[in-house]
This record gives C-alpha cells, structure tokens and sequence, in this order.
C-alpha cells in the first residue's frame, strides 16, 4: 500500500474537508472500501464453523492473535521503530490518543454481537443492521464531516434510505443487537479519520492495547476458552482469527483515509447482501422472497452512486475539476 505522500500526487477524484481533515479520494482508496466489504461478506462462514465456542471467547481469539500478526508483520517490515514513534507523539495529544483507544473498544463491541448473532443463527438481523450502517455514514459525513453530495449523490441516498426502512419493517422485529453492531462500526470508522496512525499502525495499536485483557479473559478459563472434545481443526480456525481480521481492518483503515466516507458508506451494502446469500444458500436460513424487494431498491441506489462516480471520475479526466462528492 502506498504512504499518505504517494497517494497525494494521484489526480483527486474529489476532495473533502471536515474539522480539519482533507481526504483525497483515489481509486486505490475506492478499491480497498470494495475489498473489505466483501472480505466481511464472507465472514459467516468463518464464524459458523466456530459455533462451538462461545462468542466472546471468539472475539478474544480475534484480538490475541491479530495483535500477534501485526506485531510480527511490524517486525518484519522494520515498521516498529515507526510505530512507537507514532504513539508516542499521539500520546503527547491526549484527546487523539483517547479516540484511538475508543476506536478500539468500537471495533470490538462490533465483533461480539456481529459473531453472537451468526452462532445463533440470526445472520438475517445481522444483514439488516447492515443495510442500516451506510445510512448512518452518509448522515455522519454531511454532518459532521462536512462533505457535500450531488444531486444524484442525493437521489441514490434517498433510495437507499427507502430499500433499508422497506428491510427493516419487513423483519417485523426491532434488531436491537444488531442496531449497537451498527452505531458502533459507524463510530469506529468516523474516529478513525481523525486518528494520525497509517493501517498498519493503527491496527496494529488498536489489537494491542486490548490484548492483555484478552489474554487474561482467555487464561483464566479451562482450556483457554475451548469447550472440551472439540476438534483439532476449531483450534486452527481460532489460530486463524488474527489473519483473517487483519486484512479487512487494514483494508478499512486504507479506505477511510483515501476515500470518501459517503463512498465507503455505499460499499458497504455489499456486505450485507452477501450475508443474506450465505445465510440462505448455505446457512439454511429461511428469509420470505418478498423480501428481496428491498435488496432491489438498494442495489438500485448502488448503481446511481456508481453512475455518479464513473461519471465524475471522467470529468477529471477530461481536465476539469470539482469537489463536490
């Protein structure tokens, strides 16, 4: 991945600004909001194997053993000295380092009820919240980022917002649990925009300032938290956690910093269509087909965004400029 400096000499799509940030929107950028959503799509199937083993104890595994990969991959790049620097000056800001930390704990109340909901199989009301998440993105960035949408940028959010409300009134139900995964993914990724540490860095501070807990979570149960009899293979897949949640983080962190948030908040509805897929075709759960009228309407938003992007994207590089999103 290319440094801050790199992909500042790449022709900006568009550039925003909001307390004091400016982001310039790169295909790179774009592509890795792309990658994690459906990184994250796929995770279902991860989780499902590990049914078994209590959902926290999961998410301790995910934490441990990331902090382990990134502190291995840090070293290996000769990227530690680098990272120390950076906290340290983080640290001499109090109210940046405590928004760091919070990212943290964000990220990782998003993984509890995210893995709970799909060990019990309610991967659907986890779909739903989904479906909420870029809702409430795009709210954050024209309130508090500040970033400016066109008309289309306007009609594709109003379509959206009908496809989400038509889903979640369909379900019948209020998904309480799944509404806290929402806000708290929200909040982690605006944060981040506003934490000075590259992905790696900010991966890599974020699973190991909660990693001593973790362990300690983890030591203090038979076992380590693994229920007695289970296979050879749910240790690996627990060993597996830490790759398997580094990239798409990684991929999350690039993507904030290099594009905007309303495109990260479009992306992520396909995340949640994958889930619905998994859960039907290979979960076995059993969703009404009326159902996928909402799924149309969204994807219909999704090509209007697209539609706009493309298009302004041209404009570019036909030599003219702008900055609305």
């Amino acid at each position: 991945m290319r440094s801050e400096a790199e992909a500042s000499k790449t022709p900006p799509e568009r550039m925003t600004s909001g307390d004091g940030t400016r982001v310039v929107q790169t295909p790179k950028g774009v592509a890795a909001t792309l990658a994690q959503a459906f990184v994250y799509g796929m995770f279902p199937l991860y989780w499902a194997a590990l049914a078994s083993v209590p959902s926290m104890n999961v998410m301790l595994y995910r934490i441990v053993t990331a902090a382990v990969v990134m502190v291995a991959f840090m070293l290996l790049t000769r990227r530690w000295s680098g990272f120390v620097d950076a906290v340290r000056a983080m640290r001499r800001t109090p109210k940046v380092f405590a928004m760091a930390v919070v990212a943290a704990v964000l990220v990782t109340i998003d993984w509890v009820v995210y893995i709970y909901l799909v060990s019990i199989g309610r991967t659907s009301e986890a779909s739903a919240a989904n479906f909420l998440m870029p809702l409430i993105n795009m709210l954050l960035a024209l309130v508090i980022l500040r970033e400016r949408a066109t008309r289309l940028g306007l009609v594709s959010m109003v379509i959206a917002a009908l496809g989400g409300a038509l889903y979640v009134l369909d379900t019948g139900a209020f998904p309480g649990l799944a509404l806290c995964m929402t806000f708290s993914y929200s909040g982690y990724c605006l944060i981040k925009r506003f934490v000075p540490l590259d992905p790696f860095q900010s991966l890599t501070f974020e699973t190991g300032v909660l990693t001593p807990i973790a362990f300690v979570a983890l030591a203090v149960q038979p076992r380590f938290g693994v229920p007695a009899g289970e296979p050879w293979w749910v240790w690996a897949l627990l060993a597996g956690c830490g790759v398997l949640t580094v990239i798409p983080l990684v991929l999350t962190s690039y993507g904030v910093k290099h594009a905007a948030f309303l495109t990260l908040s479009f992306t992520q509805y396909i995340t949640p269509t994958i889930q619905l897929i998994l859960g039907i075709v290979v979960l076995g759960e059993r969703v009404p087909a009326h159902r996928f009228v909402s799924f149309s309407v969204i994807w219909i938003a999704l090509a209007v965004y697209t539609f706009d992007i493309v298009r302004r994207h041209r404009r570019h590089g036909e030599g003219r400029s702008g900055e609305r999103v």
